[in-house]
C-alpha cells in the first residue's frame, strides 16, 4: 500500500487524474520490496506509539528517515481528546523524527488523530516529500 492522500485534485472523486506519481509510488515500492532495489525512500511515515508526558502526546512514526516537514508553517490537521471523547484542535510541533500535540482545552491528553476524515488533506510530510499517513490512536 502507498499512500497518496496528497496527490487528490477533488475530493469528490475517489479516482485520482494525476495517475503517474501513483504508479511510480507503487513502482518504488514494488523495486523495493520485491526486487530488493535501492530507490530511496519509498515509505510514507505512518503511526508507530505515542507518548503522554507533561500534558503534551509525543507521537512516534515508522519509516521516517532523516524527519518530517510542514508544507506550511505548522500543522492544522491534528486533533486530540481527553477521557471525555470529545477532539478538539492541537497545536503541533516536530520535534526531530516526532511529533508533540497538545492543547489548552485538554489537561489530560488521551488521544490523537491526524487527517481523519473524509476530506482532510494532509500537511506533514517526511523531508524526502512522502505524506505521513492519515491515522489515529483511539479506538472509540
Amino acid at each position: 500500500m502507498v499512500i497518496i492522500t496528497d496527490l487528490v485534485d477533488d475530493i469528490k472523486n475517489i479516482h485520482p487524474k494525476n495517475k503517474i506519481p501513483v504508479g511510480e509510488r507503487l513502482a518504488k515500492l514494488a523495486l523495493a520490496e520485491t526486487y530488493k532495489q535501492d530507490v530511496g525512500a519509498y515509505k510514507s511515515p505512518t503511526y508507530k506509539n505515542m507518548k503522554v508526558k507533561d500534558g503534551k502526546i509525543q507521537v512516534f512514526f515508522n519509516d521516517v528517515l532523516t524527519g518530517l516537514k510542514y508544507t506550511d508553517k505548522s500543522s492544522t490537521k491534528f486533533i486530540i481528546a481527553g477521557s471525555d471523547k470529545k477532539f478538539v484542535p492541537a497545536k503541533a510541533k516536530i520535534e526531530g523524527k516526532t511529533i508533540v500535540v497538545y492543547s489548552d482545552e485538554i489537561k489530560e491528553l488521551v488521544a490523537v488523530r491526524f487527517c481523519f476524515d473524509n476530506t482532510t488533506l494532509p500537511d506533514v510530510f517526511s523531508n524526502e516529500g512522502l505524506p505521513v499517513a492519515p491515522f489515529r490512536t483511539d479506538k472509540w
